[in-house]
């Protein structure tokens, strides 16, 4: 098996594992110009009129994302931004922690699954 570790011009971080020719074809599109194109040509689904509550649907997103840990007990101990961000990469949801904050605040402030703690190096969430 061949492995292929990219850092992509948006700071996103891509670990490719396969047979060498599908690692190989993979690299040349994300290398090439078109192929970055074409990653940032996808559409977004249209949204239903429907509540999501009607259509049966997990939240997604961050949000959503958050809402798994904290019913998987991630947030049983005391967990930093940085933390919470390495375990959404673990289980490959890639976002950056301006995107990840206003996330926990969510849970925080609305849904009361989480509380905020002020400590020296700076905030920490537990449930």
């Amino acid at each position: 098996m061949a492995k292929a570790h990219l850092v992509l011009s948006n700071g996103t971080k891509v670990e490719i594992e396969g047979t060498a020719e599908e690692v190989a074809l993979l690299l040349a599109k994300c290398s090439s110009p078109a192929g970055q194109k074409e990653s940032k040509r996808i559409s977004k689904p249209k949204k239903s009129r429907q509540p999501e509550s009607a259509q049966g649907k997990k939240k997604q997103g961050p949000v959503g994302y958050i809402a798994e840990l904290v019913s998987e007990n991630f947030f049983k101990g005391k967990r930093s931004l940085p933390d919470v961000q390495k375990k959404l990469e673990e289980k490959g949801h890639i976002y950056a922690q301006p995107s990840i904050s206003p996330a926990l605040l969510h849970h925080v402030r609305k849904t009361k699954m989480l509380r905020r703690l002020k400590e020296k190096d700076g905030w920490v969430y537990v449930s």
